[in-house]
């Protein structure tokens, strides 16, 4: 079906978007990068009166967003307010060397006043391909030159076979207040890491939650999960980490109507249990689940929780409203000893050339008075919004589809970025909080058959945003909430927390997502079960195709999703490359524009820069068909910044919309005709400005985007990438000054 015929059906459905989220969606200024509601005013699109129904028909931009200025520039930091409660005080990030032989290393450091006899560490590890052959070789970790116990789960794989990435677990000893002791990794012989676990741990939790009905009435249930451990541990399943160091395993258990016995239809409590330390330490991941997809009469739950061990309360969670298909968590420490008090920083050089992560610019300094006012606003918006609980949004906006720029929409989030270049705490705790945060948005679809996230091997209708279900989802009753998400607006929420990690939470919060994106799309659009991205904005394509590639690359090898995951990404990716590139549809641009099926004869260059971004990391991964797909996508992208010998001013490169078509309807195909018809009398000189809506001076407009695209290009020999970067870079010197306030998009090439 081509382009032009697939919109003519989106005019014909009406069933497109329910009228919340359908004025986002077709907003094509509405950015993940920035525009302004004025903007949205003057960019031709015709006004959308709201039905009385809750679905309205699609209608497609007729001209192109205005290229004046918006009224309001990209958010490049959050403003400073004098009111902000004071950050804690900073741990100096000095700076920390592996051993030369190494494979890498990461320092932990002590974070108690006491000296610590056991501190076993759990984390995400990295690796670059070719550096831990696991099937052959096994992995030794040195604190001194002398060998420490270490076991490794959780494994992926690069498609040579090597280590992609593994959840390590050490075990340090007699850690003195204020030391820091650095881990070096090796590859070596293969040896077992023998389990020591308990056959009845001293465990005994029990969660008791006080559910308040819609007429104040109250109802007791509760989780009693240590039956349910006790025989895990004797069958020896549902282990997710096991060794000498730690055994985590998932348990699953259903809330329970106190007085009745009847079990509540849609809470479910899966504790994630870590026994360390011979199971004397246990540290427990409760997690609250609110996900069924089948069972009827999805809703809001309104409760408060308690969390005892041997009848003792140990944690309280007041009254709160949990959204439908949400979830939260709460980590608790239980046992004889206390919580190790250690923290873990990794060698991010080496964590970054695993290719694992684009390559942030670890030359940058974040200003202490930036950390220090980012964590200021996070604590204050935690304070402010208390009454929400667990389903906080923290600094998310809730309405994805909102206008502007934010700090959550990038490669990585802000926070994640200011995290990679600084491994500041305060910066990973905002990373950690607001990867929680993303569980309370209503995206979360755990199949009660399979217990995974919702997906379209089962269910290849299945629809859980646009079109019509099949079969149908059960109607959501007292379903109000304070989001509206969408996929051109969607953030990396998990992958980087998981990768520090390592924890069973952030692993399924990737999952969901990922899952999510395949079946929000119209059924009849991404041919049913095939789950083909194509009929997305360009951003929404970028970031469905990001999420895909995370959760697909990092997921251990032996997770049950991890085919489905790869194979829906491998579909995408081919589709785009038989329509776009091989045989390209009638309605696909001869300069190399990704194709936005709304309106395929405009282009914003800062979504296909998105697109290319993405694209990029996927030749790092070396999935099938991405280079063919980067190198075609390049030829606008890249060539932008070539051709103004041509015409085509390279001031005018990051232009906010461009026209791909010229008066008579006819495809432009040269880059004379491209100039003359989106800059009409437009001659290039070094005085000219560049294009005032990119932000020139901000490191989060479109011309910082423009870099980082190029960068990411280059890094994996584009034609031409490597000197426009150079070039671009020159020209562009205040996004450099800007960028250690807000290094979002400060990639740089390999």
């Amino acid at each position: 079906m081509k382009v032009s015929q697939i919109q003519n059906q989106f005019l014909k459905d009406g069933q497109y978007r329910t009228l919340s989220g359908l004025l986002v969606l077709a907003s094509l200024s509405a950015c993940g990068g920035g525009s302004s509601g004025s903007e949205l005013a003057a960019g031709g699109m015709s006004p959308i009166t709201p039905a009385a129904s809750t679905s309205i028909t699609f209608r497609p931009v007729t001209s192109p967003p205005s290229s004046s200025t918006p009224t309001q520039p990209p958010l490049s930091t959050l403003p400073t307010q004098p009111s902000l409660p004071a950050a804690p005080t900073p741990i100096p990030q000095s700076p920390f060397k592996c051993a030369a032989d190494a494979i890498t290393c990461v320092e932990v450091a002590s974070g108690s006043a006491q000296a610590q006899a056991s501190v076993p560490v759990t984390f995400g590890q990295p690796f670059k391909a070719g550096d831990w052959k696991f099937s052959t070789q096994g992995l030794i970790a040195k604190v001194d030159g002398v060998n420490i116990p270490l076991q490794t789960d959780e494994i992926a794989s690069h498609r040579d076979g090597s280590a992609r990435f593994a959840v390590l677990s050490a075990q340090l000893s007699n850690l003195q207040p204020g030391q820091s002791k650095i881990i070096n990794l090796y590859a070596g012989s293969k040896s077992a890491s023998t389990p020591s676990v308990p056959s009845n741990p001293d465990w005994n939790l029990e969660l008791e939650a006080q559910v308040v009905d819609a007429n104040g009435a109250t109802t007791t249930l509760i989780a009693q999960p240590q039956a349910d451990l006790v025989k895990q541990i004797a069958n020896n399943t549902a282990h997710r980490l096991s060794g000498a160091v730690a055994n985590e395993y998932t348990v699953a258990v259903p809330f329970k109507n106190k007085a009745t016995g009847a079990t509540h239809p849609h809470l479910t409590a899966r504790l994630h249990t870590r026994l360390v330390d011979g199971g004397q330490r246990i540290r427990t991941d409760v997690v609250v689940e609110n996900t069924r997809t089948w069972t009827a009469s999805p809703g809001n739950v309104t409760y408060s929780l308690a969390v005892k061990r041997n009848g003792s309360t140990i944690y309280t969670q007041p009254k709160f409203t949990h959204y439908h298909h949400a979830r939260w968590h709460k980590v608790l420490w239980t046992g004889a000893s206390a919580e190790p008090q250690a923290r873990v920083r990794h060698n991010m050089p080496y964590f970054l050339a695993s290719k694992a992560i684009w390559n942030y610019d670890l030359s940058l300094t974040i200003p202490e008075s930036t950390l220090a006012s980012f964590y200021g606003q996070y604590t204050q918006s935690k304070a402010s919004q208390s009454n929400l609980g667990p389903m906080a949004n923290l600094l998310l906006t809730p309405a994805f589809g909102t206008t502007g720029g934010r700090p959550e929409i990038g490669p990585v989030p802000q926070w994640t970025a200011m995290y990679l270049i600084s491994q500041d705490e305060r910066m990973k705790e905002i990373m950690l909080a607001h990867a929680d945060a993303a569980g309370s948005v209503p995206v979360h679809y755990r199949d009660e058959a399979s217990n995974q996230p919702l997906d379209l091997d089962h269910y290849p209708n299945v629809s859980t945003w646009r079109g019509t279900s099949q079969p149908a989802l059960p109607t959501v009753v007292n379903g109000n909430t304070i989001w509206d998400p969408d996929t051109s607006h969607q953030a990396s929420f998990a992958y980087v927390p998981y990768m520090i990690t390592g924890d069973a939470f952030y692993q399924d919060e990737m999952a969901y997502w990922a899952a999510w994106d395949l079946t929000a799309m119209n059924p009849a659009y991404r041919s049913a079960g095939q789950g083909l991205l194509w009929e997305d904005q360009v951003r929404g394509q970028a970031w469905s195709l990001r999420a895909l590639g995370e959760v697909s690359r990092i997921l251990p090898d032996s997770h049950a999703m991890k085919s489905y995951y790869q194979g829906r990404l491998s579909n995408s990716l081919e589709w785009f490359y038989q329509n776009w590139v091989a045989s390209p549809l009638a309605d696909v641009s001869p300069m190399g524009s990704p194709v936005n099926p709304y309106s395929p004869s405009y282009t914003g260059p800062w979504q296909n820069d998105f697109w290319a971004i993405v694209m990029a990391q996927h030749v790092e991964a070396s999935e099938p068909r991405a280079k063919e797909l980067l190198n075609w996508v390049s030829k606008l992208g890249v060539g932008r910044f070539q051709n103004e010998a041509q015409g085509f001013c390279v001031a005018k490169a990051p232009g906010y919309y461009l026209q791909l078509k010229n008066a008579s309807g006819k495809w432009i195909t040269t880059w004379s005709e491209f100039a003359q018809v989106n800059f009409p009398g437009v001659t290039c000189s070094s005085t000219l400005p560049i294009e005032p809506d990119s932000y020139p001076a901000s490191s989060s407009g479109a011309a910082a985007m423009a870099r980082a695209m190029l960068a990411t290009a280059a890094s994996v020999d584009v034609p031409g990438a490597a000197s426009a970067y150079t070039m671009w870079r020159a020209k562009t010197p205040l996004i450099d000054n800007a960028a250690p306030n807000d290094p979002t998009w400060a990639i740089v090439p390999r």
